[in-house]
């Protein structure tokens, strides 16, 4: 059986969730507030985790994974590379506390101290480390728009990949500012609607459209 699946386990993750939505900080997080909020014991925890920092890295990946999942499919419905680009950035706006993950995934395993290094030992365990679960959100979006697969290069790829996750980086980013968090529904619109043009003028330029 799949641990991920286990309700205990599914509980650990929840609560590590709440806790970071709660403004937790995740260095100084403990085992006993995780499993207080999950509400089992702590010694059950350690059946299934063998440290803090394995609970809180798997707990992160984990939905992570389930939040770009959502996305992907519900890019599929969408049929030019606009509108599935303007479908991942609306789904951020709506989900913020998910799409937060994703940042915080990329704070942890880019960090430089102790607690980092053992955070990315939990990613890479994961099978998650070297590429971030958005990135392949991002090249699954380019072949399913790719007009030809064919003369599609490696390089022009890999270009594409780069950008378009560097945009979507820094709108999540920028969702987290003030001016963009709180009723500012028209300037969303307008800088949503520059992110995905500047994309597709990209996507134009090196013939993948």
């Amino acid at each position: 059986m799949n641990k991920e699946n286990l309700p205990k386990v599914r509980a650990i993750y929840q609560a590590v969730f709440a806790l970071l939505e709660e403004g937790a900080d995740i260095n100084s997080l403990t085992v006993s507030e995780i499993t207080r909020k999950a509400g089992i014991g702590k010694g059950t925890a350690y059946e299934y985790f063998s440290d803090k920092e394995e609970m809180i890295g798997r707990a992160i990946c984990y939905n992570v994974e389930v939040f770009c999942r959502k996305i992907y499919e519900g890019t599929r419905k969408e049929k030019n590379l606009y509108d599935k680009i303007n479908y991942v950035l609306l789904t951020m706006e709506r989900c913020v506390p998910d799409a937060n993950c994703v940042f915080r995934l990329i704070h942890l395993i880019s960090g430089n101290s102790v607690t980092s290094s053992r955070f990315r030992e939990v990613v890479e365990q994961q099978r998650l480390f070297g590429e971030m679960p958005i990135v392949s959100v991002v090249k699954q979006i380019l072949q399913d728009v790719c007009k030809d697969p064919e003369s599609f290069s490696e390089e022009k790829r890999d270009y594409l990949v780069m950008s378009i996750y560097s945009r979507i980086f820094g709108y999540g980013m920028l969702l987290n500012e003030a001016r963009y968090s709180q009723n500012r529904t028209v300037e969303r619109e307008t800088l949503r609607a520059l992110v995905c043009k500047g994309i597709c003028k990209e996507a134009d330029e090196i013939d993948l459209l």
